[in-house]
């Protein structure tokens, strides 16, 4: 190094004596120590605008805790099957005739309260996740979650994730625990759950489809009982089985008279004509008498005003028809309720287990390096428009 090199790097102020070799330092207002200044507080910036990507180098390097992820997969279908095209076949297998409304109901119960309620009483579920090795982040409670039952009602909808697929049909279920197998058992639980509401939710549609059709039939079977008694009741009144067979044969035995009393007077008529004194006029006359009055008295039972056969054959004709409804009417209700029962039938739906959940072996939580990189970006995306916005507000300020 040369001496003039020497004087302006070693020596202050310069040209200071050579007998002067002690290097001095330079004072705070030198170049030298401006730029120190402002590299450290570039550095010193950097370090704060980039907490985020550290704390997530720590986090996700040393302490955040191994999850273990069991996956299963089910779809909900109905047992009815509509003629379809043959080109739709394979999309009919791939999951077209269930029925989207209710997977994802069984989406939503199973990442629901009640599902947490149910699972209680079969499983510690509290325990499983309340594990003292786990982080400070990942664990129930912690700094995010208080040892409530609304904040472990958050917390379990982080660790249970339901995705229903509307191409296929197919809802997968992802449960995350600290233990593969506890992750196991309650994906296992969450998916019995699930089939018990979907059989439910059969029982329920079941019993509204044939409950009306069911109404329907006692009340017809209430009629017909109603029609028979009144009918029996009518029977037991007049002593008779059937008035119209009664008058039928009234009606015959007027007929007879009749053609009785026509032969009589036909003799009358002929002992008239040839020889008026015949000693066989007076009887002739008076059985024409007995036949006249016989008819009028016969035709008197049918036409009586009231009492008369022809108002109990019109009371029996009608309790008759009501009858013969209600048999009619009890036969379609009776049809109306096997219909009713084999349309339900046909609407059973069906919770199918795709993929069984399984133990996991290794753990795929928390994805350490994605999410690290996740922060990372985000980290420098923030920085950016800190620097535009901060760019901006100078040259304004500047102008």
């Amino acid at each position: 190094m040369s001496i003039s090199e020497s004087d302006r790097l070693g020596r202050w102020p310069p040209g200071a004596g050579d007998g002067d070799e002690r290097v001095r330092a330079p004072p705070s207002g030198s170049p030298r120590a401006g730029f120190f200044a402002r590299r450290g507080r570039t550095i010193l910036l950097w370090l704060v605008l980039g907490l985020p990507t550290w704390f997530a180098i720590v986090y996700f390097g040393l302490i955040a805790t191994d999850q273990y992820e069991s996956e299963a997969r089910f779809v909900v279908k109905s047992a009815s099957r509509q003629n379809m095209p043959v080109g739709l076949t394979m999309l009919t297998s791939l999951g077209l005739m269930r029925s989207q409304d209710d997977s994802y109901a069984v989406q939503d119960f199973i990442k629901s309260r009640d599902a947490i309620a149910r699972l209680r009483p079969i499983l510690p579920l509290d325990s499983m996740f309340r594990v003292a090795h786990a982080d400070f982040l990942a664990r129930f409670p912690s700094i995010l979650y208080r040892d409530r039952e609304e904040e472990f009602y958050s917390y379990f909808q982080r660790m249970v994730s339901a995705t229903h697929s509307g191409t296929t049909g197919v809802t997968t279920l992802k449960v995350r625990a600290f233990d593969p197998t506890d992750a196991r058992a309650i994906a296992a639980s969450l998916l019995d759950q699930g089939e018990a509401l979907v059989n439910r939710m059969n029982a329920r549609a079941k019993a509204d489809a044939i409950r009306v059709a069911q109404a329907d039939l006692e009340q017809s079977q209430q009629r017909l009982i109603a029609a028979q008694l009144a009918l029996t009741t009518f029977r037991n009144r007049e002593l008779t089985i059937d008035p119209a067979h009664n008058a039928a044969t009234l009606g015959e035995l007027i007929a007879q008279l009749s053609a009785e009393l026509a032969a009589t007077r036909a003799q009358i008529r002929e002992l008239q004509a040839g020889s008026g004194a015949s000693p066989q006029m007076p009887g002739l006359k008076r059985k024409e008498a007995a036949l006249e009055q016989q008819i009028a008295q016969e035709r008197a039972r049918i036409g009586k005003d009231s009492g008369g056969l022809a108002d109990r054959v019109a009371d029996y004709e009608r309790l008759s028809l009501e009858r013969d409804f209600a048999q009619k009417r009890l036969a379609a209700a009776e049809a109306e309720l096997v219909r009713a029962r084999d349309e339900a039938a046909r609407q059973q739906l069906y919770l199918e287990r795709v993929v069984e959940p399984h133990v996991p072996d290794y753990s795929t939580q928390p994805e350490r390096i994605r999410l690290t990189l996740t922060v990372l970006f985000a980290n420098l995306l923030l920085i950016l428009i800190g620097w535009l916005v901060f760019s901006g507000i100078r040259e304004h300020v500047a102008r």
